[in-house]
């Protein structure tokens, strides 16, 4: 008992001076790499603690052997973009000056209702009201409002890459005739709606596929 206690107090002071090294203090905040070092080291630490047999030197090299690695390579990409870009790529641009960008959406496998989800929790009820929304490097969201907007409504959507969303249209009480009714005014067919949101204002955005 006295041997695992020695062995987890190291562990665990060896993370802490390697949590502290990267200077980071939320998991959200990490690199790529960063986070991938930080799963293998709590791999590596844990095993001598589970299995006593296990020398305690073959989870401490290893993990100096990852940290001076991250160093190294948080030292290297601060001071080159083209090895920065290579390990970390570039912020995407979902939303560039009010437009959606559907194939960018695409690209990074982040459906439109997460992307909502997403602008919700930025306290920005709707969509219409980017300008700018940039998928950081580290995976956070950045959003920046069109000009003089300060505040939005919550949008409801109502069609989601041609499907009618029925639960949305029960909560706006709106039907599937007044849907259709708006779409047909545009001339758009339902099947070509990539968004269809709705404020409980009446105020409609309407998104359509890209080349539709």
């Amino acid at each position: 008992m006295v041997s695992v206690l020695i062995r987890t107090l190291i562990i665990y002071f060896m993370l802490l001076f390697a949590l502290r090294l990267t200077g980071k203090r939320q998991v959200g905040e990490l690199q790529v790499s960063e986070l991938i070092t930080t799963f293998m080291i709590s791999e590596l630490a844990a095993s001598p603690i589970q299995d006593l047999s296990i020398p305690l030197i073959y989870s401490v090299i290893p993990i100096v052997f990852l940290l001076c690695a991250e160093i190294i390579l948080s030292f290297v990409t601060s001071r080159s973009k083209a090895v920065k870009k290579l390990f970390y790529g570039n912020p995407s641009f979902i939303i560039k000056g009010g437009v959606l960008d559907q194939g960018e959406l695409m690209r990074l496998r982040i459906s439109i209702n997460d992307l909502l989800g997403e602008l919700r929790l930025k306290d920005v009820g709707d969509i219409s009201a980017v300008d700018y929304a940039i998928l950081e490097q580290n995976g956070k969201l950045s959003v920046f409002l069109k000009e003089g907007i300060r505040e939005t409504e919550v949008a409801h959507a109502l069609v989601v890459d041609g499907v009618i969303n029925e639960t949305n249209l029960q909560l706006t009480k709106k039907d599937e005739s007044w849907l259709m009714h708006q779409l047909n005014s545009r001339r758009i067919a339902l099947r070509d709606v990539f968004l269809f949101t709705v404020t409980d204002n009446n105020i409609i955005n309407i998104i359509k596929k890209e080349g539709k």
